[in-house]
């Protein structure tokens, strides 16, 4: 074989393992395309998370808090990652006085969390930081911060500043 046939056997082989892997590649992606059925379906499901998330749950505030809040928020002291709910509930009985305007600041707060509309002062920021937005309908959140405002103990002492230890 000349120096020029194996040139050209050479490049035809290369060629073809181009050509192969380039109808492997097609084939592969070809596999992972859903077809009709399975986007209309998960269509399907998405729209049903989202009516989830815009619908209250049947369950109760305790069940939430303890489903969405109890990772971070221990109910007394230590806290976790985030101010325990007792001493939650009482700095919203110290701050707003009412259920019904302490619920709307904790359901505007957990909605979009921004550390100018925290009613726990800068100091619970430093310590804990933002906690992260709850994807909850604003029903779940009324039930769960109603909840909140309902543990509060008289016995409990923020120290002035929350005592959050």
């Amino acid at each position: 074989m000349s120096t020029m046939e194996k040139k050209c056997s050479i490049s035809r082989f290369a060629v073809g393992i181009v050509l192969a892997a380039s109808l492997s590649v097609t084939y592969a992606c070809q596999q992972d395309k859903p077809d009709a059925s399975e986007v209309r379906s998960l269509t399907s499901m998405n729209s049903a998370v989202a009516a989830e998330n815009t619908t209250a749950s049947a369950m109760s505030g305790q069940e939430l808090y303890t489903a969405n809040c109890a990772a971070c928020h221990s109910m007394r002291p230590p806290a976790k990652t985030a101010p325990p709910i007792v001493g939650l509930a009482s700095r919203f009985r110290t701050v707003y006085g009412n259920k019904s305007d302490a619920v709307g600041a904790m359901v505007s707060f957990m909605k979009n969390p921004d550390a100018e509309k925290t009613s726990l002062g800068p100091q619970a920021i430093k310590r804990f930081g933002l906690m992260p937005a709850m994807a909850m309908s604003d029903g779940d959140l009324e039930k769960v911060s109603g909840w909140l405002w309902d543990q509060y103990d008289p016995d409990f002492d923020t120290g002035g500043g929350g005592n959050c230890r």
